[in-house]
C-alpha cells in the first residue's frame, strides 16, 4: 500500500531562518547593526521554502517524488495567514510572522511600501498587545523607521526615529546598542532632510559612547567615526573632517584592507571634503580609485558606487570639465532611478546636480525641464520654503528670464 503526502516549508528551511534570527540578536546585542551587518557580507536574507511530495510504501523507505521551491515572499506571506487563522492577529507570534513578511517585502525593490504597510500593522498590535515600551515594540519601530528613510519618507522618517531613540533611551538607556543604532538613524535622516547642524551632536554623542564602551578600535567605533565625519563635511567644517579622515583611513587599512567597503567609504567621504577645499586633483584621484574598489567589491550599481561617481562628477564641474561630467552623472541618474524609483530624494538630488552641469553646457531646455520637476519634488519631500526648493527655484527663474 501506498500513499501520498505534501510537506509545506521543510523542517530545515525553518530551522535555518531561525538561526538567522538568533543571529541577527545576538549581533544586536553586540552593536552590530544592519548597517554594520552590510558592510562584513552578514546581512540578513531571506529564506524560502518548499512543498515536498513523497511516496511512502509499507516496509520500505520514503521515497522524494518531487520538490517545488516556495519564494521567500510566498513562503512568509504562508506563514502570517496560517499564524493569523491560528492564533488571532494580535498574538506575538502572530505579529512575529506579519514582521518577517514585512522585512522580506522590504528587501524587494518596488515592494517598499507594502512593507510599510505591515510594519504598521505590527507596530499598531505591539503597541496594544506588549505596550510601547516593550523592547520588541521598539525594534519593529526601528525597522519600520529604517524603512521609511530607504523608501525616501524623511519626515516621516525622522518622526519613527525620534519616537524609537526617546522610548530606548527611557527603557534601555542611552547607552544600549539599539539606543545608539537610533541615534545614529535619526543622525542620518536630520542631514538627508538638510538639517546637519541638528545631526553632528547625535553622531559626535554616539562616537563617543561607543568609543568609551567598545575601544577606539571596535567596527562600530569606526564606523561611527566616519559617519561623524561624514556630518563635519554636511555642516562645512571641512578642515575638522580631514584631520578626522587622515586618521581614521589608516586605521581602517589596517584593520580590512585598502579596498574593503568600509574603508573604501571613509576614502569617499575624504575626496568628498577635498572637493570642498579645492584640491581637484587630489579629490579626483581619491575618487576614482575609490569608484575602482566599489565596483570590485559591492558592483556598478550599489548607492556606494553611484555616490562616489556624483562626487566625481563634482569634481570635474568644479575643474571646468562640463563635458566631462555629463555623462557620469546621466548614468548616477538613471542607475539611481533604477535602484530607489524617480521620486526618491537622492534621485531628485542627481537631477538636480545634472541641471546644474547642463546650464553650464548651455543645454538650458533639458535643464530647465529637470529643475522645474526638482522644484516640485523638493517641495513634496521637504515642505514648502525649503533652501533646496528656492534655489532650485532661483536657477529656474534665471532660466527662463534670461535664456529665452
Amino acid at each position: 500500500m501506498s500513499r501520498w503526502w505534501r510537506r509545506k516549508a521543510a523542517q530545515e528551511d525553518q530551522g535555518q531562518q531561525q538561526q538567522q534570527r538568533q543571529e541577527q540578536q545576538q549581533g544586536q546585542q553586540q552593536g552590530q547593526g544592519p548597517g554594520q551587518e552590510e558592510a562584513d557580507g552578514a546581512a540578513w536574507r531571506p529564506v524560502g521554502g518548499h512543498i515536498t511530495l513523497t511516496e511512502v510504501t509499507d516496509g520500505g523507505p520514503e521515497q522524494e517524488i518531487v520538490r517545488v521551491e516556495i519564494s521567500p515572499e510566498e513562503w512568509h506571506l504562508m506563514r502570517a495567514r496560517a499564524a493569523i487563522e491560528r492564533l488571532g492577529p494580535e498574538h506575538p507570534d502572530a505579529l512575529d510572522a506579519v514582521r518577517e513578511l514585512a522585512r522580506v517585502l522590504g528587501s524587494m525593490p518596488g515592494r517598499g511600501e507594502e512593507a510599510v504597510a505591515f510594519y504598521q500593522q505590527v507596530a499598531r498590535g505591539q503597541w496594544t498587545v506588549l505596550g510601547p515600551h516593550h523592547e520588541e515594540t521598539l525594534r519593529t519601530s526601528a525597522e519600520l523607521a529604517a524603512l521609511l528613510h530607504r523608501t525616501g519618507q524623511l519626515q516621516l522618517a525622522e518622526s519613527a526615529w525620534r519616537d524609537t531613540f526617546r522610548g530606548q533611551s527611557e527603557t534601555l538607556g542611552r547607552d544600549h546598542p539599539d539606543t545608539l543604532r537610533s541615534a545614529a538613524g535619526l543622525a542620518v535622516v536630520l542631514e538627508d532632510l538638510r538639517r546637519a547642524p541638528e545631526a553632528e551632536p547625535l553622531a559626535r554623542d554616539v562616537l563617543e559612547r561607543r568609543t568609551r564602551l567598545l575601544g577606539p578600535d571596535h567596527p562600530d567605533v569606526l564606523t561611527a567615526a566616519n559617519s561623524h565625519a561624514a556630518s563635519l563635511i554636511k555642516c562645512d567644517r571641512h578642515q575638522e573632517a580631514e584631520r578626522a579622515l587622515r586618521g581614521l583611513v589608516p586605521r581602517l587599512e589596517r584593520r580590512y584592507g585598502p579596498d574593503h567597503e568600509r574603508t573604501a567609504a571613509a576614502r569617499a567621504n575624504l575626496g568628498a571634503v577635498l572637493v570642498r577645499l579645492d584640491r581637484h586633483a587630489e579629490a579626483e584621484t581619491q575618487l576614482r580609485a575609490v569608484i575602482r574598489s566599489f565596483e570590485a567589491t559591492v558592483g556598478p550599481h550599489h548607492e556606494n558606487t553611484f555616490t562616489a561617481r556624483n562626487n566625481l562628477a563634482a569634481v570635474l564641474h568644479a575643474m571646468e570639465r562640463y563635458e566631462d561630467a555629463v555623462p557620469v552623472l546621466r548614468d548616477v541618474l538613471a542607475g539611481r532611478v533604477a535602484l530607489n524609483g524617480e521620486d526618491h530624494p537622492v534621485t531628485v538630488s542627481t537631477r538636480d546636480n545634472l541641471a546644474n552641469v547642463l546650464i553650464d553646457v548651455g543645454r538650458y531646455a533639458e535643464a530647465t525641464a529637470l529643475l522645474d520637476r526638482c522644484v516640485r519634488d523638493y517641495r513634496r519631500i521637504y515642505g514648502p520654503g525649503h533652501p533646496r526648493e528656492q534655489a532650485a527655484e532661483e536657477k529656474l527663474a534665471w532660466l527662463r528670464d534670461d535664456t529665452r
